[in-house]
């Protein structure tokens, strides 16, 4: 069934609504400005991949949309992609799901998810990728002002959830927001922002049961950094979360990795600029963080964080300087040789790599698993009587969010060490589940008395300096390995 109804206002827009049985395929292969494609609910049989190219404009976006009521899903059973977005601008794609269908082999199934590349001002909202064989999601070319929302992935054979740029930083994304996904059972990273990538914000994601990364960023090419916000990430065969590029890292909840929690390091001078704090790195079976080639590095910060591994690695800080020649000098100064700034973790484990006597505040001791609630329960909110509580400096080197993992404010005078910030018994948050996480900014506290790098600049605040970006859119171990890449 096709409806084609001609709108006054933009001239020449186009109403189309589809149907199982309909050739998507040539019906959407031209899009206009103020184009809206409607999807009656059901599953749309494939012979290929989908093309979709359209340049809307932002009075006339192009929408291409599932109708009210039944799911609508896109199923492709042969190779390549199920849809491909590309040379687009003022794209809207929600409540589509791509699917690579197929028997019980998901090699069977073929397809990649869905593929946009070189495309600006796209939004993609409220779908879902599964049984894919490759990645889910693909954002590759050069991209700008993306919006990437509430977005459910999962089930791929051999491929991450969300890939973002080409990988040699011949191309990238930037000034761009991926925020509230689902990404969950991956043969590859969670969330993966390959060299070049710049100004993006990842936040409020939920990553789990993951074979590589749970979250990665990489070099920016001396771009802006991108910024890792309030992420749930667990269940991760590789490190929770990786960094090797300029990068702003808080709030974010990681346990149960088979890597480390957080594992940073330098590959080709690219560690610069990074600053993680208050975030809580638990249960891992590598270092719950890893902290290589920090020693003579430019605007590092590692604080006010919490890592509990009552039985094993905590923190490991490589307190070396590299010459020329590629080799190491263990510092034997007081600890104040580096520039970095390092303070208040708060840390239940093994702690090595620096000397604890010659360097006093890089750690503090943690009280394990009674600082939380219940761990057996994915619950990391501190106890009444936790050692997170007012642990953290209040010091403006710490870069301390204005807000934590839940929305509540920080007390800037006195801030919890960690993801959380203690507001009374009782987690009274989003409780870590497998869905997606409901963030509510809690208001009841006054956060006038912040303090830290982060706060009264775009750093710290929850939306970020790329929330006005989307405006125009209307639509509103001890000598670990050193591993390659």
């Amino acid at each position: 069934m096709i409806e084609l109804l001609l709108v006054g206002v933009p001239a020449l827009a186009a109403s189309v609504t589809l149907s199982p049985g309909d050739d998507i395929g040539s019906l959407t292969s031209s899009l206009q400005p103020g184009d809206v494609v409607t999807f009656n609910g059901g599953t749309y049989e494939l012979e290929g991949t989908v093309y979709w190219t359209g340049v809307g404009s932002e009075d006339a976006p192009i929408t291409l949309k599932a109708a009210a009521g039944a799911p609508v899903v896109l199923k492709n059973n042969g190779g390549g992609w199920v849809a491909q977005l590309v040379d687009s601008s003022y794209v809207v794609v929600s409540g589509l799901s791509f699917s690579g269908g197929g028997g019980d082999d998901l090699q069977d199934r073929g397809p990649s998810g869905l593929y946009v590349r070189d495309s600006d001002t796209v939004r993609i909202e409220d779908c879902t990728v599964e049984d894919v064989w490759g990645t889910a999601l693909r954002l590759d070319g050069n991209l700008n002002n993306l919006v990437v929302r509430h977005n459910e992935l999962s089930n791929t054979g051999d491929g991450s959830g969300i890939y973002v740029g080409c990988g040699s930083a011949e191309c990238w994304m930037q000034d761009s927001l991926v925020e509230f996904n689902l990404v969950h059972d991956i043969q590859g990273s969670g969330i993966y922002l390959s060299r070049g990538t710049q100004n993006v914000r990842v936040q409020h994601n939920v990553v789990f049961r993951i074979r590589d990364d749970g979250l990665a960023t990489r070099a920016t090419e001396f771009g802006p950094q991108n910024v890792l916000y309030g992420n749930a990430v667990w269940q991760v065969e590789d490190d929770g979360i990786f960094v090797d590029g300029p990068a702003l890292v808080q709030n974010n909840l990681v346990f149960e990795v088979g890597g480390d929690g957080l594992y940073s390091r330098d590959e080709d001078g690219s560690l610069f600029d990074v600053q993680i704090s208050h975030n809580t790195f638990a249960r891992t079976d590598g270092w719950g963080a890893r902290l290589d080639d920090w020693y003579d590095k430019d605007g590092l910060v590692f604080a006010n964080n919490a890592i509990a591994n009552p039985t094993g690695l905590g923190v490991y800080w490589d307190d070396q300087h590299y010459d020329d020649n590629g080799y190491g000098t263990t510092t034997t100064a007081s600890g104040e040789d580096t520039s970095n700034y390092i303070a208040n973790n708060v840390v239940t484990g093994f702690v090595d790599g620096f000397e604890e006597i010659l360097r006093p505040t890089f750690v503090v001791p943690g009280g394990g698993v009674a600082d939380f609630e219940s761990i057996d329960d994915f619950d990391f909110y501190p106890t009444s009587n936790s050692t997170l509580r007012d642990a953290g400096t209040p010091d403006g080197q710490a870069y301390i969010p204005q807000e934590d993992f839940n929305g509540t404010a920080r007390d800037g005078e006195s801030p919890d060490a960690g993801a959380y910030e203690y507001d009374g018994n009782g987690n009274p948050g989003w409780v870590v589940a497998e869905t997606f996480k409901d963030y509510t900014p809690n208001e009841g506290r006054n956060a006038s008395n912040i303090s830290g790098g982060c706060c009264g600049n775009k750093k710290g605040t929850p939306d970020g300096s790329t929330a006005a970006m989307f405006l125009p859119l209307g639509l509103g171990v001890l000598a670990r390995r050193r591993r390659r890449r």
